[in-house]
């Protein structure tokens, strides 16, 4: 059981003052006189009782001043029964208070929005602490501002000041933050209130970790479940970006809500041109994918938007999307001995394909996407040294090595540069290729099942590789367990290597149905696609594709209708990256030099599900440090101060001492 204790226990040794009217009463100074009467008869038995009455009311009038003094001291010495053994303790008070200010906040009830709603919890939460406490406002945009003290009407100035964001924060990043802060403070009353409308996706209660010196108090408001129908995400399947192509845009719909939406109209917007329209059925609480295609009609950067419309909730109806459209894929292929015509023959004449051949290393290689490095002869240090940079910064290449040997310094020069496995002996035998990796990038899409009857490439001999820790990944294997073709991944870039020459005395590989695609995959997905959009308050580093500095001045990053910063890129490892700090507050279409990048609102809030009051209950039963406010519309300033500061009795003592006083009164006029 918790003791009482007292706020100013020095006004107890006004206690002593209880000696006053027992001196009082001790001492009675009352002057006697002398009254003369004619018969004395009963005079001694009228005596008697009179004193009998005068004692009694003496002592009961003593009574009363002593109570009065007594409830005058406790008054002023301010006793207090604390709620628990860590409500009540001497020294500063700090209060850091979160405020859920994600889109979900923007939710009507029947006195406002939920903002509205949490900004009148907090003004009852100030109120509860006195003037001289020192509090912290903190919400989902998680500004440096932020992390600074404040006086009261400060955190009320900056409460007025609050808007909705689009950044949303799971509870235990939002905790994990105010205790940190709350150690910092040095106070020994440390608490922290979480105030917000619990939504399912971000209110994970129950990873919040309990600090035995800060205590949490959840404040949930009543929120309202809504039905949303929202766009989650949009996957565009290309295996490159080139005018004449098409583009098959993968949009998922989902339906947060408790009914059946039908016929939802999905319209695809490119350019500011609806290029395709689709309406789907989606069940309640579930998703659904439809696909919409479209074609490149020319090169440069194409800006898209898919669409729905949806009531009450809109800031989910929209996803950007936004990608380069380059010229085509520019192949080089470099043949030291004989050309091959087979590889010529697939590339030269395509229109998504810009082909070139020379017999010798003499072209920039920043200029080609995809480089075929065809039975090479001996490479010098320079070309090795040339072909490792530009694998390594991005580029795909593919490597044919020559029949019957590669010779001192050749090709496994180059491997070696590469971290690649090298070739060790020849082996002239012949072979069916045993297995085809169809999982693999390059296989993609390319068969409607598995191809186990397909006809399976024969080859005359193969290389076999050298004892190698290098990584490496098979995509055609042979009938013996060696490797036809394998891929490794080097930097930013891959390398494959085919273990034969692709020339028909060698392998009918190169009649294969299985030739054309492996091959022109190959050159497709040579050309890196970056994201086609990214979340708004994501912190992640954003990879940029080209320079953006102009006569010694950084670009800004524009919106297209007047909104403009300067952004942090940094350079990294030779790439730029640019990193965002919350900066943005709406999604669209954002241009930053030449460059364009789609920003869409996170798909966290959509799921418009909140948790019950009991299920919050639950979720902190038994835990030490955390409370829930017991009221879910009244006024709290009361419930919060009796559970801090427990219950308060000066009142009551004031009241007690009062009335000590008028009973006091009561007796000496009936005395007299």
């Amino acid at each position: 059981m918790v003791g009482m204790t007292f706020a100013n226990p020095v006004f107890l040794w006004g206690l002593l003052a209880v000696a006053i009217p027992v001196i009082v009463h001790l001492f009675n100074f009352r002057r006697y006189r002398k009254v003369y009467f004619s018969n004395v008869e009963r005079l001694s038995e009228l005596q008697t009782e009179q004193r009998r009455r005068s004692r009694l009311r003496q002592w009961l009038v003593l009574a009363m001043r002593i109570l009065a003094v007594v409830f005058l001291v406790l008054a002023f010495a301010q006793p207090v029964i604390p709620a628990s053994k860590e409500s009540l303790r001497s020294g500063s008070t700090a209060v850091s208070i979160y405020v859920d200010n994600s889109f979900s906040m923007a939710n009507a009830t029947a006195d406002g929005t939920l903002l509205d709603a949490a900004r009148r919890r907090v003004r009852e939460v100030v109120d509860a602490y006195a003037v001289s406490d020192r509090f912290q406002l903190i919400t989902n945009d998680v500004k440096g501002s932020e992390m600074r003290w404040l006086n009261r009407d400060e955190v009320l100035l900056a409460l007025d000041e609050l808007v909705t964001t689009p950044t949303s924060a799971m509870m235990s990043d939002v905790a994990q933050r105010q205790t940190d802060f709350l150690r910092q403070s040095g106070a020994r009353n440390r608490h922290a209130y979480l105030v917000g409308d619990f939504q399912r996706t971000t209110a994970d209660i129950a990873a919040i970790e309990a600090d035995s010196s800060v205590l949490f108090t959840l404040v949930p408001l009543a929120a309202v479940e809504a039905d949303n129908l929202f766009v989650d995400s949009v996957a565009l399947d290309a295996p490159a970006y080139f005018a004449g192509g098409t583009v098959t845009a993968g949009i998922t719909i989902g339906n947060s809500g408790s009914r059946d939406a039908e016929k939802v109209p999905v319209k695809l917007t490119v350019d500011g041109r609806e290029r395709a329209l689709a309406t789907v059925d989606v069940a309640a609480g579930s998703t659904i994918r439809t696909d919409l295609v479209f074609k490149l009609d020319r090169t440069g950067w194409v800006d898209g938007c898919v669409t729905i419309e949806d009531y009450p909730v809109t800031f989910d109806d929209n996803y950007h999307f936004s990608f380069h459209v380059g010229d085509r894929i520019r192949v080089l292929q470099l043949d030291g001995g004989r050309p091959n015509t087979s590889l010529r023959r697939l590339f030269d004449g395509d229109s998504a394909i810009l082909y070139q051949r020379a017999d010798r290393l003499q072209h920039d290689l920043a200029q080609f996407d995809f480089v075929i490095l065809n039975e090479p002869p001996r490479l010098t240090s320079g070309e090795v040294q040339q072909l490792a940079q530009w694998v390594t910064g991005g580029g795909s290449l593919l490597v044919v090595p020559p029949a019957g040997g590669v010779g001192e310094g050749g090709l496994n020069s180059l491997l070696a540069a590469l971290q690649a496995p090298q070739l060790d002996r020849w082996v002239q035998r012949r072979m069916k290729a045993g297995s085809v990796d169809y999982d693999h990038l390059l296989f993609l899409g390319v068969f409607s099942g598995r191809s186990d009857e397909m006809e399976m490439p024969t080859v005359q001999g193969h290389y076999t590789f050298a004892r190698s820790q290098a990584i490496r990944q098979s995509i055609i294997t042979l009938d013996d367990g060696g490797d036809m073709l394998e891929v490794t991944p080097v930097g930013e870039g891959r390398l494959y290597l085919f273990t034969l020459p692709l020339d028909e005395e060698q392998t009918d590989f190169v009649n294969q149905a299985l030739f054309v695609p492996t091959l022109f995959n190959m050159a497709l997905y040579s050309r890196p696609l970056p994201p086609a959009s990214h979340v708004l308050g994501g912190a992640d580093p954003i990879l940029l594709q080209g320079s953006y500095e102009s006569a010694g001045r950084p670009t800004e990053l524009t919106d297209g209708d007047g909104f403009s910063i300067l952004p942090d890129v940094r350079q990294v490892g030779g790439r730029r990256q640019l990193v965002m700090h919350g900066e943005l507050l709406h999604d669209g279409i954002y241009t930053l030099g030449e460059e364009h990048l789609a920003f869409n609102y996170p798909r966290r809030e959509s799921q418009m599900q909140f948790l019950e009051r009991g299920e919050i209950a639950k979720a902190i039963e038994g835990r030490s440090g955390f409370s829930l406010v017991r009221s879910a519309d009244k006024p709290i300033t009361d419930e919060l101060k009796a559970r801090d500061g427990g219950r308060q009795l000066w009142r009551l003592c004031l009241v007690m001492a009062l009335v000590a006083l008028a009973l006091e009164t009561v007796l000496l006029k009936l005395r007299r």
